[in-house]
């Protein structure tokens, strides 16, 4: 885990890290510092591919929900080894939105706020856990910036502990897609007041999904969590295809 110390300071967003070199045959992997937290922590994306059907993936916008970070690790993994998925296709990924959360083990960021719930939703509703305004924290500027530069065509954002497959604004056939490749029930939640879900799917219209896995799942290593859940996720960013 990067850290940095300090306070948030605003990046040119986005700052280019470094790209991954890889045979010809692979699509190179781009990644980029796009913010950084109430801490100075980085803010990570990998871009794979550079097609007009774009998805994004993201975890632990609640930094004590990490069985998250591994699967989105594997799943750019899986797609660098796969390059023959990534046509026509971008796929953003973001292993952690809440680096200071995951740090200190709690829900919410540095400066108390829970995340998501600090979007620009028509039901928010402003409050020292949800933030006196709407986008007063770093990360959630962070990740509404990589929403308006890449226009997503669909959001998967991973969760625990409520272990099913929910979705806001257009997404239920893509819950259901997912759903045919994990144990996951489908299960409409409901839009909370400021979510990330109710920002992206009811405000804006982007199909979003919210996939919660099991509490237990932080237990298992990332190769366990690829067999439960890797293939609802490929059949996420390559939608609506099917998966082998």
């Amino acid at each position: 885990m990067l850290a940095f110390a300090g306070c948030y300071k605003p990046v040119n967003f986005p700052e280019i890290v470094s790209p991954l070199y890889l045979p010809p045959t692979v699509i190179p992997s781009r990644y980029y510092i796009v913010g950084r937290s109430v801490e100075g922590r980085p803010i990570m994306c990998l871009v794979l591919g550079q097609g007009p059907d774009t998805s994004f993936v993201m975890a632990a916008i609640h930094g004590n929900e990490t069985a998250g970070i591994p699967l989105v690790r594997r799943l750019g993994n899986e797609l660098r080894q796969n390059p023959e998925l990534l046509n026509g296709r971008t796929i953003v990924l973001m292993s952690s939105a809440n680096p200071d959360g995951v740090v200190r083990g709690t829900r919410y960021n540095a400066h108390g706020v829970d995340l998501n719930r600090n979007f620009e939703a028509r039901n928010r509703v402003n409050s020292k856990e949800t933030g006196l305004r709407a986008l007063s924290e770093p990360e959630t500027n962070t990740l509404q910036q990589i929403i308006l530069k890449y226009a997503p065509d669909r959001i998967v954002t991973l969760h625990q502990p409520l272990a099913c497959i929910d979705y806001d604004g257009p997404a239920q056939v893509l819950a259901n897609h997912m759903g045919k490749y994990c144990d996951l029930p489908v299960k409409k939640v409901g839009a909370r007041p400021g979510s990330l879900g109710s920002y992206a799917g009811v405000t804006q219209g982007i199909p979003i999904i919210t996939f919660e896995m099991r509490e237990s799942d932080s237990k298992l290593d990332s190769q366990s969590l690829w067999r439960r859940y890797g293939k609802a996720l490929l059949a996420a960013v390559v939608y609506p295809e099917a998966v082998k």
